[in-house]
């Protein structure tokens, strides 16, 4: 996004100087003005928005055309230095993307000025940095908007050391791809159902970050690096796409008593953690079979079994705006990003995959039976709990394993011309 301005606090504007105004009025200065930042307008208008008393207003907006028409009146900009010299109070971050948003959240948080961000992919690359920044500068860097916006529940995290010390993570962290799941449930194909989708706005015709786990890597990323991962990156997410599900899939895991969510899962094992995004079986009595359609969920689980649950809609452009806003009254107020008692934990986990109980999908079963897939599974040392099959394929449940024994089996099976999917059992 081209310039008009050097960005740089010492070029455009003197950073501890701001109008005195209304105690009840808050300035905010946003970086992009797409769906999201003109529903950001929308409810900040609403009278019944205006929680605690506090009234939001808008000084300018940055955008990369000021001639596109917008869904509320604003004052419009080229400049990322006008907008952080217009005296305002937060700068609110609705950009998306890395560049330019983290060079100028970066000036803006160097100057003083309390950041909300709804970017998942800034934070889940530079979140570290950033709130180092913020720390050292004794303001706040927010982003609550950025993990599945309608659960607001990420301060839990930053600011609970006893609910960032959690074992495991697990969670519905993409609305889209739970909506496509979800409809293969009723019977729909998999095209059928992102149609569907791209029809009702949840997600663009190219909806690969979605489908194929980016989005909800990304997301889990932040997550990871709240609870004491600081080197997590989303690269060490194992990501498999929805793509690979079919309608075999969900009938076994009916079999099998449950059924296929698209989930994210981080458990901590002695420091090191095993990351994966995408589908996963869950067995009936998981509070994650209940939900459906763009529903979301994170679920962090401490030593001993104990779980705490956040659930709720998916995050569409209202919903995060709500969340926007309650972090902009919050910075607004003087909250200071808290201090850093996580536990760091172990390292990254590049290339890892979850090592426990599987299930496990067999198709052609004139070329593998049911008996043959039980002798393997024996021979190969991969114990199982269940074993059923129909028409379509054998279906597999099995015991905690070592993900490398379910690499070797199924590379057995297809080594004997059947097609084998494995995806991990929420536990």
């Amino acid at each position: 996004m081209p310039a008009t301005e050097r960005i740089g606090r010492r070029h455009f504007y003197e950073p501890a100087r701001r109008p005195a105004r209304d105690a009840r009025t808050v300035r905010i200065g946003m970086l992009g003005c797409g769906q999201v930042g003109q529903a950001v307008l929308a409810r900040a208008g609403r009278r019944d928005a205006r929680a605690g008393h506090v009234r939001v207003e808008c000084a300018c907006a940055l955008v990369r055309d000021v001639n596109r028409p917008r869904g509320a009146p604003v004052r419009l900009t080229t400049s990322a230095g006008a907008v952080l010299g217009a005296g305002i109070d937060v700068l609110v971050d609705v950009m998306g993307g890395v560049e330019p948003a983290r060079t100028i959240v970066s000036t803006a948080l160097d100057a003083g000025i309390p950041v909300v961000t709804a970017g998942k992919t800034l934070v889940a690359r530079h979140g570290p940095a950033l709130r180092a920044l913020a720390r050292a500068r004794g303001v706040s860097f927010t982003y609550e908007a950025a993990v599945v916006a309608g659960v607001p529940f990420v301060g839990t995290l930053s600011r609970r050391p006893h609910a960032a010390g959690v074992d495991g993570i697990s969670g519905i962290l993409n609305a889209t791809s739970h909506f496509v799941v979800t409809a293969m449930a009723a019977g729909a194909t998999a095209a059928q159902a992102l149609a569907r989708a791209v029809e009702l706005g949840y997600t663009e015709a190219d909806a690969e970050a979605d489908l194929g786990g980016r989005d909800a890597a990304e997301k889990l990323t932040i997550l990871r690096q709240l609870c004491g991962e600081r080197l997590a990156t989303v690269g060490d997410v194992c990501c498999v796409s929805v793509g690979n599900l079919d309608q075999s899939d969900v009938v076994g895991a009916r079999l099998l008593s449950g059924t296929i969510k698209p989930v994210a899962l981080a458990p901590f094992d002695a420091g090191r953690c095993t990351a994966w995004v995408g589908p996963a079986f869950v067995p009936a009595g998981h509070m994650f079979a209940s939900l459906s359609g763009v529903a979301s969920a994170v679920q962090l689980r401490r030593h001993g079994g104990e779980a705490v649950t956040f659930a709720g809609p998916g995050a569409g452009p209202d919903v995060t705006a709500a969340t926007i806003l309650d972090d902009v009254i919050e910075a607004a107020a003087g909250r200071r990003e808290a201090p850093d008692f996580r536990p760091e934990r172990g390292g990254g986990c590049a290339g890892a995959r979850v090592d426990h109980m599987w299930f496990v999908r067999i198709s052609k079963p004139e070329a593998v039976t049911a008996c043959d897939l039980a002798t393997w599974l024996g021979d190969l040392d991969v114990p199982y709990d269940r074993l059923v099959s129909d028409r379509a394929g054998v279906y597999v449940r099995t015991a905690p394993v070592p993900w490398a024994a379910i690499e070797r089996a199924t590379s057995v099976v297809r080594a004997r011309g059947a097609a084998a999917l494995a995806l991990p059992v929420v536990p």
